[in-house]
């Protein structure tokens, strides 16, 4: 009976190291675990781009909000004042540059006319100097037509370099293309941004989080005014032992599950790449280990891990829940670091690009309307 009892405890210790066996060179091989993971993501702190004082909030914590929606308006009352200023500036340069072309003009036809009267100078100064030698004419009248000579000459030389001067104040330009009026162009452009930017817009689409903005506050460019994150660049970092990193490769897949959700609902994504360091590295106190007290501590690797977008859709993950990361490492052909550059932004926004839409239109009517021949 002993020996009986023997040989079955025997089977079952062989079986259950064969069961093992097999599991582990079927699946947990090839399969890397740990719960150590976290969700992680984008957090923008919105920031305005000009200073004053908040007037009004579009949207407060936990809310959705659009991509280009306005969250924030600052007081705008200085910044149209100095956008009218800069509309006034920019008439008055147009009308001091047409003055301008104008000069041109009216010094030439002044050249024209002291070449005119430099020619009748110099012909009677011939008349007289010819008769001056038979006493026909006297002789003061005849230094007075010298005298005459020579001041036409020098009026003449000073329109030239009059005109000269105002030439080379429009030289290769146009009214519209002059140096002054680009500069004036400037202004009025900055203070119309500066006039756009009294809203402040959503970059991105996202929950608002942290609002720290309050109505009669006065901001700067610096003041963090709210943050946003955006559920569509969710991600997780999964905290491997290095012991658990010799088979990981980029693009592998990986299950994942949430404590939010529960072991009923299965995310699914792939590995994007491995931390560059530990996480005691990059921590504020990186750990000195050139000590006579030194203790062997496994470290922890942050591996990134991207999901799959559809299921976040149905199923959203917040910043910080914990998760619980399954690898499979089957598949081993991929790359461990990567080894090229992305060649495209991993991130845009066109928000900003369309704030100076109309201040070409506003500009083209100042200038036409303060232009004249």
């Amino acid at each position: 009976m002993h020996r009986r009892a023997i040989w079955i405890c025997s089977f079952i210790f062989i079986l259950c190291a064969l069961i093992f066996a097999i599991y582990y060179l079927a699946y947990a091989r090839f399969h890397e675990s740990t719960d150590d993971s976290y969700v992680n993501g984008n957090m923008i702190m919105l920031t305005p781009q000009i200073s004053g004082i908040v007037t009004t909030i579009l949207a407060d914590n936990t809310q959705l909000v659009e991509v280009g929606q306005p969250l924030i308006e600052l007081d705008k009352h200085d910044y149209e004042i100095d956008l009218q200023k800069a509309k006034a500036d920019l008439a008055e340069t147009v009308r001091d540059v047409c003055s301008m072309f104008i000069k041109v003009q009216e010094l030439e036809a002044k050249k024209k006319s002291a070449q005119a009267d430099l020619l009748r100078a110099k012909l009677d100064y011939q008349h007289r100097k010819a008769l001056v030698v038979d006493a026909s004419v006297s002789r003061e009248d005849f230094e007075h037509s010298q005298t005459t000579l020579s001041s036409a000459f020098a009026y003449l030389k000073e329109v030239e370099q009059e005109l000269g001067s105002a030439i080379a104040k429009v030289d290769q330009t146009t009214v519209e293309t002059h140096p002054l009026v680009e500069q004036q162009k400037s202004a009025l452009r900055s203070a119309f941004l500066a006039l756009h930017r009294c809203t402040v817009r959503s970059p991105a689409r996202a929950i608002v989080t942290q609002r720290k903005a309050q109505v009669g506050q006065w901001v700067s460019a610096s003041s963090a005014l709210l943050s946003l994150v955006p559920l569509d660049q969710i991600w997780v970092d999964a905290n491997y032992r290095e012991v658990s990193l010799k088979n990981l490769r980029i693009g592998q897949p990986v299950e994942l599950f949430s404590d939010m959700y529960g072991r009923f609902k299965k995310f699914h994504g792939k590995v994007v790449g491995l931390n560059p360091g530990t996480g005691s590295v990059f921590s504020v106190l990186p750990p000195q280990n050139a000590t006579g007290n030194w203790i062997k501590i496994v470290q922890r690797v942050p591996v990134k891990i991207a999901l799959n977008p559809d299921e976040l859709k149905t199923h959203p993950l917040v910043l910080g829940l914990s998760m619980t990361a399954k690898i499979n490492t089957h598949s081993r052909a991929g790359l461990q670091l990567p080894t090229l550059s992305p060649s495209t932004p991993n991130y845009s926004t066109d928000v900003y690009a369309d704030e100076l839409t109309g201040v070409d239109a506003m500009i083209d009517e100042i200038v036409q309307a303060n232009m004249y021949e």
